[in-house]
This record gives C-alpha cells, sequence and structure tokens, in this order.
C-alpha cells in the first residue's frame, strides 16, 4: 500500500489499523499512533483522509465507545467485544456522526467490508446491528 495516493477505502483501512492500536496503547498521543501506524504499515506518509479519522476518533473515543456501549445487549461491556471490532465500529460511528465525505449507509457497509478483511465473518451481523442503530 505504498503508494502516493491513498483511496477513501485504503485511508479507512489505515485509520482502522491506528485506532486499533490506539486502544491498545491508550497513552499514546495521535501524533505517536500516527507515526507508529506509518512506520508499521510501511508508508510514505498518511492520507489527509486517514489523519482527520484517526484524529477525530481519538479526540472523540470516550463518545464514541459511550454511544457503543449503549447499543450493547443488558449485561455486556465493550471489553467484551473483539478489539478489532471495536475499531472498525468507532471508525464508522466517527464518519456517520462527522464525516461530509461519506453516506451513513456507505460508511456502514465500509465498516462491514474492513470485517471482511480483519474480522471473523461471524462479527458482520454484529457489526451491522450495531451501526444500524446510528444511520
Amino acid at each position: 500500500m505504498n503508494r502516493e495516493i491513498m483511496n477513501q477505502h485504503e485511508s479507512r483501512k489505515v485509520a482502522m489499523q491506528a485506532v486499533y492500536l490506539a486502544n491498545q496503547e491508550p497513552d499514546l498521543s495521535a501524533e505517536d499512533v500516527e507515526a507508529k501506524v506509518v512506520a508499521t504499515l510501511n508508508l510514505k506518509q498518511l492520507s489527509a483522509y486517514s489523519k482527520k479519522l484517526i484524529e477525530g476518533v481519538l479526540e472523540n473515543r470516550e463518545d464514541l465507545q459511550s454511544e457503543l456501549t449503549n447499543h450493547l445487549k443488558k449485561g455486556w461491556r465493550l471489553e467484551r467485544v473483539s478489539q478489532i471490532v471495536v475499531a472498525i465500529m468507532e471508525v464508522a460511528l466517527f464518519e456517520i456522526k462527522n464525516s461530509d465525505e461519506i453516506d451513513p449507509k456507505a460508511a456502514v457497509n465500509e465498516a462491514l467490508n474492513l470485517c471482511d478483511e480483519f474480522a471473523e465473518p461471524k462479527e458482520k451481523p454484529f457489526i451491522n446491528g450495531m451501526l444500524a442503530n446510528f444511520v
């Protein structure tokens, strides 16, 4: 993926991986997360859209996680959900709530595409059901 220009899907994919990393190391600043993901994925630089998503999710992490938690089944906690799934949903929810670049239904579809690449197939209905609450 070491190209000069990333499309929106590739940018979202990089952002989701960065959010996953940030969730593993919550004390890292957005700049540290961005630098780490650039090095780990061997990128020349982040796309503007990746940066927007990473910074937006990290700035709003508490609210995003709270909103997701409010839609979990009784007795469930976000900590019980696969961390890659949490990162996918955080990026999608941030886009649904804040992005003019993508329609909310398309953001859900993109989350399902990321699930195909990074999560278990059985996670798709969960992601779809959770994000449907916000569309």
